[in-house]
């Protein structure tokens, strides 16, 4: 290497050295965006990242993914509140009743709990330690993410966290007007208020079955005697209109109003996840984690799950 080469070269390393320290500023809370240099910084900084698991099914005439929607603006909301990353979860988790529509993809409880847990291993080796996973308004996804989170504390010793909002919020006391409007919330939160329909969109028959229904007597009965739910007992929807819709959905009238809608949801979401002291559990997530791994595992060692 002759010295005028080298020269050159040493003064196009000293105008580089500066950028190679510099990290571009978070433009994005979700990791799939952000650059390994970004996602190496901020993990200096902290180890939280929430995880949406919901289903894409028959909803009548709301869109299909609407199960997923929800918990993903939940974990968005939550990664702005305590300046945490969230990421894309599992969109194609287990549908339960409505598997007899075409608008329906179906994968069973344990091929969700599979996938889960393939991603929270990696999300754990990258440095994700305090990971939340979050659904809302699908009622068989404790059966995905709620033995992910028991397995996964049993095998790798470390407490990973899910929120299931639907029994979550009824612990806040809400008042009914609360989250009237959080289901246009979340489609706003996430960009996507347009897939929410208006009315007279579909005409006269917006929430009439597809066809004549006859009633299911033996679940009546069981429903009525406290016997049936997504994790009590197995059924069908007798017809693709009869979930997610209700009976005579009330739906905004113009584009504008949708939009009002939207922002007015945004701030109850808000709202409720100041309420949810995120703050303070992801500080006792953590000091649960060390009390697990300095008094619990040294204390029954090769006795635990997972012990070598």
């Amino acid at each position: 290497m002759n010295v005028q080469f080298r020269s050159q070269l040493l003064v196009f390393a000293l105008a580089c050295s500066p950028l190679w320290g510099q990290v571009r500023k978070l433009h994005s809370r979700d990791m799939t965006r952000l650059s390994n240099v970004q996602v190496a910084d901020f993990l200096k900084r902290s180890d939280i990242i929430f995880i949406p698991v919901g289903a894409v099914e028959t909803n009548g005439i709301m869109p299909s993914d609407r199960d997923y929607v929800s918990p993903l603006a939940y974990a968005m909301t939550m990664a702005d509140e305590l300046d945490a990353l969230y990421m894309p979860g599992l969109i194609w988790s287990y549908p339960g009743t409505t598997m007899i529509a075409p608008a329906t993809v179906n994968i069973s409880p344990t091929q969700g709990l599979d996938f889960l847990r393939a991603v929270a291993q990696s999300l754990l080796r990258d440095g994700f330690r305090r990971q939340v996973y979050i659904s809302s308004g699908q009622g068989p996804a404790p059966l995905t993410a709620g033995t992910l989170v028991r397995e996964f504390y049993d095998v790798e010793h470390v407490p990973i966290l899910y929120i299931d909002m639907d029994t979550y919020l009824p612990k806040l006391k809400l008042p009914p007007d609360a989250r009237s409007k959080a289901l246009y919330g979340a489609h706003y939160i996430t960009g996507r208020i347009i897939d929410l329909p208006l009315k007279g969109d579909y005409g006269e028959a917006e929430s009439k079955a597809a066809g004549p229904v006859p009633e299911n007597t033996g679940l009546a009965g069981l429903s009525k005697l406290g016997y049936a739910g997504s994790l009590s007992l197995g059924s069908w929807v007798p017809d693709v209109m009869a979930h997610g819709g209700g009976r005579e959905p009330v739906l905004p009238a113009t584009a504008a109003e949708r939009e009002e809608w939207g922002r007015q949801g945004q701030a109850q979401i808000i709202a409720v996840v100041k309420q949810m002291r995120l703050r303070e559990a992801m500080d006792d997530l953590k000091k649960h984690d060390e009390y697990t791994n300095k008094v619990l595992v040294p204390k029954f060692g090769k006795i635990l799950p997972g012990s070598r």
